[in-house]
């Protein structure tokens, strides 16, 4: 590379450019523009589509010439060492990292917990530690960027409290036209994928999107989740997300430290704006988890989770039930909580996980959520050496797996119950429905059977389940309808598929189709745990999955 005499070299450029080509050279890939180790690559002309399609499970093909995949999804046979940045421990203790997956030998040797290679985000005294605004407090009023200042039009939402409803955006947005497509594909494309069935009552249509145009906090979470959703595709620039995503995590710490304040000082935070402060922060939450989720393997969606849990601990339930948006999305991070409990294994999970909001009227799937928790609890209690736990007896098994299948079989009903106020308009959604129930109902038992050794994996009980978890996957009328509900279901399916070929295979075809359709790139990390244990030699998926989690590496199959 010819650099002018009066120019000193990029050092890291130059190594970029070697990581491109060495890739390229082994891999029969190309690297885009910007492209950074760990980012998407495109795949080569040459390869044909039938290759690809082996090589690059989540393979997005955005025009012919054009076909783009993640490099976490290359085929487990190949050696995906150097597409990676050094993980943080190494470059710490300033050594060469050697980039083995799931985690780097050089940590592992000297017990180190590996963190991975995603970066790192966290929430630390309403001070943002990433992006431009990295060590400060509050964005700066002076930036040379100009940048977007919203107030709330509505006057009457300033009655309730005294805090400032005037924010300053701490970017400067794109065009009024290319705000406006993306808040058209997480309209069309995204807010169905975040409910258990899509309809005209989609709160995330109807009650977060008009939020949206009130709050610069969460119209940003929301951008940075659509530009980043149309970035897989090559449709959108990958770096306005990113930079969305900065300017909104230091618009909701600014909130946090006011809320913080004002919970401080004594007040009760029930004002209709009050409310409105939650409900923004609540979504911004959610939705920023959804926006970490894409990033293959990613461990911010967790910071975010465990901020939302905070915030809703904080603010209890009281004087909130009446709330129809905040009740609906406390009731959306349960469902991201207890899925995300059942395949992590903190022994701390109990503590301050959100459950269902089911007092005064029937929760889709909010019974079944509570056993399933009550499960994982059960099961990280047994997995504690501080809590003495005693062998069950034969009897006693038989005792506890009859009243488990009664809570399930309960939690079933209490589903099918609420599902009836819903519009299930054409016919086939009701059937499809049906089956979904069906298929969690399964999934479920087929989960605590294996966590609390209740019943043998060539029981009858158990192949019973798997049997009926495969037949409704099969029987969905309309499936692509329903893909966002599958992955926590086909996960478990995974798990109890060790030594079947078959049921693997099954099992593979489901998740790639997840892959494709959602999107979203931590389902390739699900995938790449259920191929790295199917071809292991214990049949125990959680032990599997300790050792990945011990590595820096969470699985999240939701």
């Amino acid at each position: 590379m010819a650099y002018p005499a009066s120019t000193g070299r990029n050092t890291a450029e130059l190594l970029r450019v070697v990581d491109s080509l060495q890739a390229s050279d082994k891999y029969q890939i190309a690297t885009p523009v910007n492209w950074t180790p760990g980012n998407d690559v495109i795949i080569h002309p040459n390869v044909n589509d039938a290759s690809a399609t082996t090589m690059f499970p989540d393979i997005r093909i955005a025009k012919p010439y054009l076909r783009c995949a993640h490099p976490f999804c290359l085929a487990p046979s190949l050696n995906l060492t150097s597409y990676f940045a050094d993980c943080q421990k190494c470059k710490q203790r300033r050594i060469k990292c050697d980039r083995n997956l799931p985690a780097c030998k050089k940590c592992t040797k000297r017990h180190y917990s590996c963190p991975g290679y995603a970066p790192k985000l966290r929430w630390a005294n309403a001070i943002a530690v990433r992006g431009r605004f990295k060590g400060k407090q509050f964005p700066p009023n002076d930036q040379a960027s100009g940048p977007s200042t919203i107030e709330k039009s509505n006057s009457e939402r300033n009655q309730g409290g005294s805090h400032d409803t005037t924010m300053d955006i701490p970017m400067k947005l794109p065009s009024d036209k290319t705000v406006a497509q993306l808040l058209d594909h997480y309209d069309r494309k995204i807010a169905g994928l975040m409910v258990w069935l899509d309809s005209e009552q989609n709160a995330y249509r109807r009650l977060v999107l008009p939020l949206a145009h009130r709050q610069p906090g969460l119209m940003l979470s929301i951008l940075a989740i659509s530009a980043k959703h149309l970035s897989a595709s090559g449709d959108e620039d990958s770096n306005f997300s990113k930079s969305a995503c900065d300017a909104a995590v230091v618009a909701i710490t600014k909130s946090v430290q006011q809320v913080t304040t004002r919970l401080a000082e004594g007040h009760d935070f029930t004002s209709e704006s009050d409310m409105e402060t939650a409900e923004w922060m609540l979504a911004s939450m959610l939705t920023l988890s959804g926006y970490e989720m894409m990033g293959s393997n990613s461990m911010n969606w967790q910071t975010h989770r465990q901020a939302a849990r905070t915030l809703v601990n904080a603010l209890g339930t009281r004087n909130r039930k009446d709330n129809e948006l905040y009740t609906f999305l406390r009731n959306q991070l349960s469902i991201l909580d207890i899925l995300a409990c059942t395949t992590n294994f903190d022994l701390n999970i109990e503590n301050g996980a959100i459950l269902p909001e089911i007092t005064g009227g029937e929760v889709i799937f909010g019974e079944f959520l509570a056993v399933v928790h009550s499960v994982t609890i059960e099961a990280r209690m047994v997995l504690n050496p501080a809590i003495p736990v005693t062998a069950p007896s034969i009897s006693s098994t038989l005792h506890a797996s009859q009243r488990l299948r009664n809570s399930f079989e309960m939690a079933r009903g209490s589903t099918l119950m609420a599902a009836g106020s819903l519009n299930f308009d054409p016919e086939w959604r009701k059937r499809d429905f049906i089956r979904l129930v069906d298929v969690y109902h399964h999934a479920g038992l087929l989960y605590s059977y294996r966590t609390l050794h209740l019943a043998e994996a060539s029981s009858l009980e158990t192949q019973d389940s798997i049997k009926r978890v495969m037949e409704a996957l099969e029987g969905f009328e309309e499936c692509l309808a329903w893909i966002q509900n599958f992955p926590w279901p086909v996960f478990i399916l995974g798990t109890e598929s060790y030594g079947d070929t078959d049921r693997q295979a099954f099992v593979r075809s489901h998740y790639q189709t997840i892959i494709e359709k959602i999107g979203s790139g931590h389902f390739v990390t699900v995938l790449q745990f259920l191929e790295d244990f199917w071809a292991g030699k214990n049949a125990d998926w959680a032990t599997r999955a300790r050792e990945w989690e011990s590595r820096g590496i969470r699985i999240l199959a939701v």
